[in-house]
């Protein structure tokens, strides 16, 4: 018996045209050519009615899941304008998880940051008076590692001058001449410390979110 091809899928068949009724109905359904809203690649659909509906936006539930964007690769090549966003996610950002990532300053330096790393993530109000962004991304977290964050955040230390950064938050602010610079990250107050030759004390605060007391260093000199 002569063992042909599959007109749909290619597999072997001793039918004429089709190894299967899946394959020969298929055959002649419309296909829709779209293009991913994720993920930018054409695929195709057979449901006009899905298409007209809205519903057809993503080629798979992976990418759907992905309908927030972020530029995981803006640290690959560093520059000065780079070193300055470090310095504003040293003391700001802190790793959740292997692919979660937590943002909190005030709403302007989000905006700056969201800006600079082209996120679309969206900044919600959060503890404090103060904004966060919540990033999913392995690849990010992955850049952080490399770049000197600890999985503590309150042990975090700074890789480098990175004061530029560090300003342009919300840890910074000067008040009738007097530099303050405030953090829960008691190594980055010490690199701080150090730097101006400041001092160093700690105040406690209520921690509303986690139900407990809260403590933070402040550094201030003139």
């Amino acid at each position: 018996m002569k063992i042909n091809a599959c007109l749909t899928c290619g597999e072997p068949t001793k039918n004429i045209k089709f190894c299967s009724k899946k394959c020969s109905a298929s055959r002649y359904i419309k296909r829709h050519n779209l293009i991913c809203q994720s993920c930018k690649k054409p695929f195709t659909h057979n449901n006009i009615y899905d298409i007209k509906r809205g519903k057809m936006k993503y080629c798979s539930e992976d990418c759907k899941g992905r309908k927030w964007k972020i530029n995981e690769t803006y640290f690959e090549e560093i520059n000065t304008d780079k070193l300055i966003t470090l310095g504003q996610l040293i003391v700001t950002a802190r790793i959740v998880d292997f692919r979660t990532i937590i943002i909190l300053s005030d709403y302007s330096t989000l905006l700056d940051i969201s800006d600079k790393l082209e996120s679309t993530y969206k900044i919600i109000k959060s503890e404090r008076d103060l904004y966060r962004i919540t990033i999913r991304s392995f690849k990010l977290v992955n850049s952080f590692i490399e770049l000197g964050f600890v999985n503590n955040h309150f042990f975090q230390d700074v890789p480098g001058d990175l004061w530029e950064g560090l300003k342009r938050t919300h840890c910074y602010e000067v008040v009738d001449g007097v530099n303050i610079f405030k953090t829960d990250r008691s190594k980055v107050a010490l690199w701080v410390c150090d730097r101006f030759g400041g001092k160093m004390v700690t105040r406690t605060y209520k921690d509303v979110a986690r139900g407990c007391m809260g403590c933070e260093w402040v550094v201030v000199w003139r």
